[in-house]
């Protein structure tokens, strides 16, 4: 297994990965053409972009999984850099060899090396297994998302 950046035009097939990914969660679904396709080109940039990465998982010349994320040195209040890790996905055929630990081991230290301190990874509250997996990381529950739906 070998884990990278991105290349440039990997992004289709990352993209498709993604599309799987929504697929996969309870209240997810496919991504549009038009959606998959912007989606796509985003994750090109992540090739050569400063503050964004994405990390893949190759395995026997496949992408097998990714990671993905950013540096932020947000609204100026409080000094310092943080890490953002947004997705990570791993083929289900390839799911309990290493690669998701792998893969998140990498995001953090991309972030790390980068300056990022702290590092977060927003998670559904219901997502017990995502936070087990997070947990053994090293990470902590600090903090509390509440969201306001519309009442349509």
């Amino acid at each position: 297994m070998e884990i990278r950046r991105i290349a440039r035009g990997e992004g289709d097939v990352v993209g498709k990965l993604w599309d799987r990914m929504c697929r996969e969660v309870v209240d997810g679904g496919p991504l549009t053409e038009r959606g998959l396709a912007e989606l796509s080109r985003m994750l090109d940039m992540s090739a050569w972009h400063r503050d964004a990465f994405c990390l893949v998982a190759v395995v026997d010349s496949t992408i097998a999984g990714f990671v993905n994320g950013r540096v932020d040195t947000g609204d100026g209040l409080l000094p310092g850099m943080s890490g953002e890790i947004d997705s990570l996905y791993v083929v289900a055929g390839h799911r309990g060899s290493g690669i998701s630990r792998a893969l998140a081991e990498a995001a953090v230290a991309w972030l790390r090396d980068r300056g990022a301190a702290p590092i977060r990874y927003l998670s559904c509250a219901q997502a017990h297994e995502d936070h087990r997996f997070w947990a053994g990381l090293g990470f902590e529950p600090d903090m509390i998302c509440l969201s306001l739906y519309s009442s349509e």
